[in-house]
């Protein structure tokens, strides 16, 4: 236990004994009364108790980052609706079969098939605890995915998803600079790969 906290729970409890302990009794052996002027206050105890609450702040939530199985709680697969209780993702922009969604706050889409659920998710080098992602350089993709494969021809690089045989990650280099990174679900009916 925490020392500080530990001599605050006994300060307390000393206060709390203070404030509820029986004052004596009045000595009712004096037979005369002193005048007001000359009266003595009666025995008074003053007791201040402060207390302290010591506990661990809240932590604020979690930034979701981009993995082998989806954003945060916003996996791969999972249903139009499962998606949107995720809070992750806007109301449908387009589409019939799959529809595209903003991902909250990030400037990057998914597209949700109907049949299938989520089909894929774009991410920013913001969006990942590696940097790799939009926005990063070619050479911190390869730094950071060393199982990277050449794709084509509407991509650059495709790379198997770690842990999670279902996904792939295919990325857009133009000039050095990532133009596309997307995690994709390999069972997907919603793109052309």
């Amino acid at each position: 236990m925490n020392r500080s906290l530990s001599i605050v729970t006994i300060a307390a409890a000393l206060g709390l004994a203070a404030c509820t302990s029986t004052p004596p009794a009045p000595d009712n052996t004096a037979t005369t009364t002193p005048s007001s002027a000359t009266a003595t206050p009666s025995n008074s105890v003053v007791t201040q108790v402060v207390t302290e609450t010591v506990t661990k702040p809240v932590a604020p939530p979690a930034k979701p980052v981009i993995g082998s199985f989806g954003y945060g709680d916003l996996k791969l697969g999972m249903s139009l609706q499962d998606a949107l209780n995720t809070k992750l993702i806007g109301p449908a922009l387009s589409g019939d079969k799959c529809t595209l969604h903003d991902i909250t706050g990030t400037g990057e889409r998914t597209w949700i098939s109907k049949a299938k659920g989520v089909a894929s998710m774009g991410f920013s080098a913001g969006m990942s605890a590696d940097g790799v992602g939009v926005g990063a350089t070619e050479e911190t993709l390869k730094a950071e995915y060393t199982n990277l494969v050449p794709a084509g021809p509407n991509y650059s690089y495709r790379a198997e998803a770690d842990n999670n045989p279902n996904a792939y990650f295919l990325f857009g280099v133009r000039e050095g600079k990532l133009t596309g990174a997307y995690l994709m679900n390999k069972g997907q009916d919603c793109h052309n790969n």
